[in-house]
């Protein structure tokens, strides 16, 4: 049996953090592959996520978005300080994060600011934003630099991943803490059915078997959703599943 995990946000702000995770996991993934791939391919991968990254992570409302959750995070852990049976010298590790993420936060200024003015990447961000712009034509630059020595496009990529590393630690601090907060729950989805309210929840985890030959849609907000278990399309075009279901559901 292999399970699927699939992650549903119930709102703008969650959804905005799991695209930034997903984005940051591709950066990391295209910037640590291996050298014996093609590597203008693996460039071109590279540069493509990370300015999708950028293109979020500017966005006005992230960072002020997760200083609130972590000054919420951080008042959650002072309260369960409180109570006997909680070990406090994990809980003490992640106050001193907290504490440590809002005081960079507060000094970093926009995130993704410093790349603005990059003279290297600046330019070739703007032709990464046309259709088929990243020709070797275009960025002639660009096409230059895929031909240093790895070991001098590894130090310019480490270079630039340092100066999201903060981005990137709060997001994985916030999203961590969240999904520690629900607990998995076997279900069953009667003709691959389920709804139910969510009690201002903001992440839904669904975990199931990969051989029921299915996959969840989800929709709902912070007070109310609905999962409905479907198929690939079939030669009749039948697409929802009528079976019952059987999965496990945390409520972050």
């Amino acid at each position: 049996m292999t399970d699927v995990l699939y992650e549903h946000p119930l709102n703008e702000k969650v959804r905005t953090y799991l695209r930034l995770e997903h984005l940051l996991r591709q950066v990391q993934y295209h910037a640590q592959a291996s050298e014996a791939a093609d590597q203008s391919a693996r460039q071109q991968a590279f540069f493509t996520s990370f300015f999708a990254l950028l293109d979020v992570l500017e966005r006005s409302d992230v960072r002020p978005d997760l200083l609130k959750d972590i000054e919420r995070c951080e008042q959650a852990l002072v309260t369960w300080s409180k109570h006997p049976s909680v070990s406090n010298d994990a809980l003490q590790q992640m106050l001193q994060k907290a504490v440590r993420l809002q005081s960079e936060l507060n000094r970093s200024g926009k995130l993704g600011s410093p790349f603005k003015d990059d003279a290297f990447l600046a330019p070739i961000r703007q032709r990464f934003a046309m259709p088929g712009g990243a020709c070797a034509f275009d960025v002639p630059q660009l096409h230059y630099w895929c031909h240093q020595p790895q070991a001098e496009q590894s130090l310019s990529q480490q270079k630039w991943l340092d100066q999201i590393e903060l981005s990137r630690q709060s997001i994985d601090f916030v999203l961590t803490f969240a999904r520690e907060r629900g607990q998995f729950q076997q279900l069953e989805a009667v003709n691959g059915f389920y709804q139910n309210t969510t009690d201002q929840y903001e992440l839904l985890r669904l975990k199931y078997d990969s051989a029921l030959g299915v996959y969840p849609t989800v929709s709902g907000n912070k007070y109310r959703f609905a999962i409905r278990f479907m198929q690939l399309s079939d030669a009749n075009g039948r697409l929802a599943s009528e079976k019952t279901i059987p999965f496990a559901l945390a409520c972050c």
